[in-house]
């Protein structure tokens, strides 16, 4: 009897100790949430260009060239894009945000007007009221704008250390002679980069062709190029969120709609959206990626917060990848755990 409760208190502690560990690894996390997020980036980014780099090495192209074609390739398309393109449009876009807003708060007007018509008693004010103040807005623009130019500036090291690890991928096999990377750690470890390369690849294919066919829709809608450039990159990247990120960004895309063309526009805007991600979010989506990832809708809802509140919005961008890693560490704990009380 001693003897169980012993190993039933050995047991408790050994929980207690593990659930303290998390804790101050999350803290950490959070704590250090900038770095980590830069670190993510630059590891995800390396992991789904490294497929072009063994396409290039198989072709007989030197390693060197190789790295310096991809480098070459991603700082040209990102140096236009946030060097150029973006900061343009983020500088237009808020130029003309008061406008956007005076044009707002005329169409709740006409939205109060059009409810007292139909016999629903309301105030102008109680619907202008819900919109976001004009400084707020402008608050908003320069805060944009300083952060477009910020991300521009890390970029450029970003870029340099993602060359270095695309050109230490022929050294990786090495890592399997390492003292604790057993042959069930390895083959998990590999895996997960699978897994990750073929999530990120597909769900960045996806993710462009929602930034065309939204940038395509605000386009006839009747906004300007600036602030379609802007929408389209925010369907882009939020489209990486699950569930909830093709939601958030159709908000202002419709919301522009309404103060630039009418409430028409804005509720056929509203029913691109959702076809859209109907289309390519449900149907195509699901079909590329195959059987998932072991992933349930639930637990992406309960990564896509908890990782958002650890890292921010870099950690709701990344959450099913994140998942998938813990997931895979706590897994390679009992293969190895069983082999070793074997031996």
């Amino acid at each position: 009897m001693s003897t169980d409760e012993g190993k039933k208190g050995e047991s408790i502690l050994r929980w207690l100790l593990g659930a303290a560990a998390a804790v101050v690894v999350i803290g950490g996390l959070h704590a250090a949430a900038g770095l980590v997020t830069r670190v993510l980036v630059i590891a995800f980014v390396a992991i789904l260009v490294s497929p072009v780099y063994y396409f290039l090495v198989r072709r007989r192209f030197p390693a060197w060239a190789a790295v310096a074609l991809i480098v070459l390739a991603m700082a040209g398309v990102c140096g236009y894009g946030l060097g150029y393109a973006v900061p343009r449009a983020v500088i237009d876009f808020s130029k003309k945000l008061p406008s956007y807003h005076a044009q707002l708060v005329e169409a709740a007007g006409e939205a109060a007007e059009w409810l007292r018509d139909n016999d629903i008693p309301v105030r102008d004010e109680d619907l202008s009221g819900m919109l976001p103040d004009k400084s707020d807005l402008m608050r908003i623009g320069r805060r944009t704008a300083s952060w477009t130019f910020s991300v521009t500036g890390d970029l450029v090291l970003m870029l340099i250390i993602v060359g270095f690890l695309i050109a230490d991928l022929p050294r990786l096999p090495r890592m399997r002679r390492l003292p604790f990377m057993t042959e069930t750690r390895w083959r998990i470890v590999v895996g997960f980069v699978h897994d990750v390369r073929r999530y990120m690849g597909i769900k960045t294919l996806v993710s462009a062709a929602t930034a065309v066919l939204i940038w395509c829709g605000v386009r006839v809608a009747g906004i300007d190029p600036s602030a379609s450039l802007l929408l389209a990159l925010a369907a882009f990247l939020l489209n990486f969120v699950p569930a909830i990120g093709s939601v958030i960004a159709a908000v202002p895309g419709v919301a522009l709609a309404l103060s630039v063309s009418g409430t028409g526009a804005a509720v056929a805007l509203a029913a691109w959206y959702v076809v859209v991600n109907q289309v390519l979010g449900n149907i195509l989506e699901p079909r590329f990626m195959g059987s998932g990832f072991g992933v349930s809708p639930a637990v992406v809802m309960i990564s896509v917060l908890f990782w958002g509140w650890v890292l921010g919005p870099v950690g709701m961008l990344f959450a099913v990848p994140l998942t998938m890693a813990v997931r895979g560490t706590l897994v390679s704990r009992r293969p190895v755990a069983t082999e070793d009380h074997a031996a």
